[in-house]
């Protein structure tokens, strides 16, 4: 969340999905993979420039989302823990979407690190990605916190 170009910032996800993925896959959580998986198609839809993304592709990634979730809450034997996974992603895609970097940092904070946060505590135990997970929400104050000092020196205060 230190990335000061957009496009750095998603291709970063995008691997950082890969590697979730796996790790998700290999703990037996079907829809954290799942998600993650996704998360790496969302990414590439988000490399697009501003006028190329139309609305279709925001409903394909979420129909994608849904369509995960119910796999891995079905066949995938997840069963209502698919959800917080499926709520992660989802709140990140629209947050992505529609906000700016900094209002794209508080959701962050606010409300997708602490789903997967949950994920990785209570339905993965993945003692790995509660760490990666604190550090992430560290990182996002930190943002906040540059971003706000230097909002103060550029009006002078």
């Amino acid at each position: 969340f230190q990335f000061k170009n957009t496009i750095v910032f998603y291709i970063a996800q995008m691997s950082g999905n890969v590697f979730f993925a796996v790790s998700f896959f290999l703990l037996g959580n079907v829809a954290g993979g799942l998600m993650n998986l996704m998360g790496l198609f969302r990414g590439m839809i988000m490399l697009l420039p501003n006028e190329k993304k139309r609305t279709w592709h925001l409903v394909l990634i979420n129909c994608l989302f849904v369509g995960g979730a119910v796999f891995a809450g079905t066949v995938g034997g997840d069963g209502w823990a698919c959800l917080v996974s499926f709520a992660a992603q989802t709140t990140g895609t629209f947050s992505m979407w529609y906000g700016t970097d900094k209002s794209i940092r508080w959701v962050q904070l606010c409300a997708i690190s602490p789903l997967w946060m949950l994920n990785n505590t209570l339905i993965s135990f993945s003692i790995g990605g509660i760490i990666c997970e604190a550090f992430s929400m560290i990182s996002t104050i930190i943002y906040l916190i540059r971003v706000r000092k230097r909002k103060k020196v550029a009006q002078g205060a």
